[in-house]
């Protein structure tokens, strides 16, 4: 079996004592006010400062440059933002769990940064680590490249939508493989969480050909099994059931919110559970058949991991209102066209596979500790204390050392609590659509922004929407050449 000590030489473990003891200061302050500006609706500073923490090469530069895809999104920018989001996902996926089924470890909230480690994380803590996505936030780069896509020309938005829900499906295959392998008697009662963009996604598309209503169906179908409390999939059903997308001389607008603050990580004292320390033996066990170490591990009550939490944000849902453009008035007529609704809760799946993955992620920190603790004791063991001044020692230096550690934090704080859409068909024309922000009883929580779109008759047009809370940003790609009549651009303003 696998020495805990061995991770530990005297020496190195002495020295690296010293060192460890000084702790970790460094912080996320530009991080979080970057945040707090895109919050707030300020998107150049969120820009400006997650740019020079995202350009530092860091070790947060990770999450700095997935935030940083979110504000270039909300502000226009969507080619930078798709650009960015592609790079990310090509070299997370390097060392992603899912990009070899049958590995070791894996789930969609620890994912990669599972039981066991590089020797620099096991001396100090993970935020020694070099950054690596927790498994959904690689299925949310999937996502959101979806949704920028259709924030442009939707070319590639079913692509996208694809990957991520073939990648949800990979990470599941491996989280139940590392159980089996590992603990294997280990009952996971965790109710599955789907992704239920990816077939209401499906199927808008499939209907929007005009001819694939049978793929529609069975895609909405999934919709409604994913997501019963989804009203508007049955309209969807219908719909594809009897072949019509729209009315004559119509088209249909779907608004795509991205509504509320998402899921971020912070510092918690866990406790020891029977279960986290059962994952940690039959972790030493799997690497090797020997148990000589399994009854000296040493007795650890609590240890420190990052716990999910949702920051609380006033905004439910987005209302839409729409008119037809009349050159002649200044002014438009709006009518209700309804308000967004909830298709998949972001932060709920986050939090449920947070919950599953728990006893695993004190599993890592308590071996850690564990590691820790038995490495001071072979420092006193070299310098031949005992007695009452070993004790003191060994008491006194492994508080030091652990007390040094921090949870490592380290998420892509800017994804948004809930995924939202709307659809309303509209007559062939430009409209004015006027949105706005309202919290839990329907009366509006912010200003209103305006924006216009062109309908054609049997198409669909996107439009893309990012509220984390009183502001509403509609994304509005920034093009070089003109618009092409019936292609998804728009104009935007911000209307009290």
């Amino acid at each position: 079996m696998r020495d805990l000590k061995s991770h530990f030489p005297p020496v190195v473990a002495a020295a690296l004592l010293i060192v460890a003891m000084g702790g970790c200061a460094t912080k996320l302050a530009s991080i979080d006010t970057a945040r707090d500006a895109f919050v707030t609706g300020d998107l150049s500073t969120a820009e400006s400062m997650l740019t020079e923490v995202a350009e530092s090469r860091g070790r947060f530069s990770g999450p700095a440059q997935l935030d940083l895809a979110v504000v270039q999104l909300a502000a226009g920018n969507v080619g930078a933002a798709s650009s960015r989001l592609r790079v990310l996902r090509d070299r997370f996926d390097e060392t992603s769990e899912a990009s070899a089924i049958g590995g070791a470890g894996g789930g969609l909230l620890t994912g990669v940064k599972s039981a066991g480690g590089d020797a620099l994380s096991m001396v100090s803590d993970d935020t020694a680590r070099v950054f690596k996505p927790a498994g959904y936030e690689e299925v949310m780069i999937r996502t959101m490249l979806a949704m920028c896509s259709l924030a442009d020309d939707g070319a590639d938005a079913e692509s996208y939508i694809n990957q991520a829900a073939m990648h949800q499906a990979k990470l599941r295959t491996v989280a139940e493989e590392r159980r089996k392998s590992i603990i294997p008697e280990f009952v996971d009662t965790t109710p599955h969480q789907e992704l239920a963009l990816a077939p209401y996604l499906r199927g808008v598309l499939r209907e929007a050909t005009h001819h694939d209503f049978d793929d529609a169906q069975r895609n909405y179908r999934l919709v409604s099994s994913i997501r019963p409390d989804f009203r508007p999939a049955f309209d969807d059903l219908e719909r594809a059931t009897i072949g019509n997308h729209s009315r004559p001389g119509h088209g249909a607008l779907y608004v795509f919110a991205m509504v509320g603050r998402g899921p971020v990580l912070v510092p918690t004292d866990a406790p020891v559970t029977s279960a986290a320390v059962s994952i940690a033996s039959a972790l030493l066990l799997h690497d090797d058949e020997e148990d000589d170490d399994i009854t000296r591990l040493p007795k650890i009550t609590s240890v420190k991991i990052p716990t999910v939490v949702i920051p609380p944000s006033p905004i439910a849902a987005i209302t839409v209102a729409g008119a037809p453009v009349d050159d002649t008035s200044p002014t438009y007529a709006f009518q209700l066209l309804g308000a967004t609704q909830s298709l998949t809760d972001v932060g709920a799946l986050v939090q449920t596979q947070a919950d599953a993955e728990r006893p695993w992620t004190i599993a890592r920190s308590f071996l850690r500790q564990a590691g820790k603790e038995m490495a001071v004791g072979k420092v006193r063991e070299g310098l031949g204390l005992t007695g009452g001044l070993g004790t003191v020692f060994q008491f006194a230096a492994s508080s030091a050392w652990t007390a040094s550690e921090t949870a490592d934090t380290r998420c892509w704080g800017l994804l948004p609590r809930e995924i939202q859409v709307l659809r309303a068909e509209l007559p062939v024309g430009d409209h004015a659509i006027r949105l706005a922000p309202v919290g839990p009883d329907g009366f509006s929580i912010g200003a209103d922004s305006q924006t216009t779109v062109r309908i054609d008759n049997g198409r669909n047009t996107y439009l893309v929407v990012v509220a984390p809370t009183h502001h509403v940003h509609v994304v509005q790609p920034r093009r070089n050449d003109a618009s092409l009549p019936g292609d998804f651009s728009h104009s935007a303003q911000n209307t009290k």
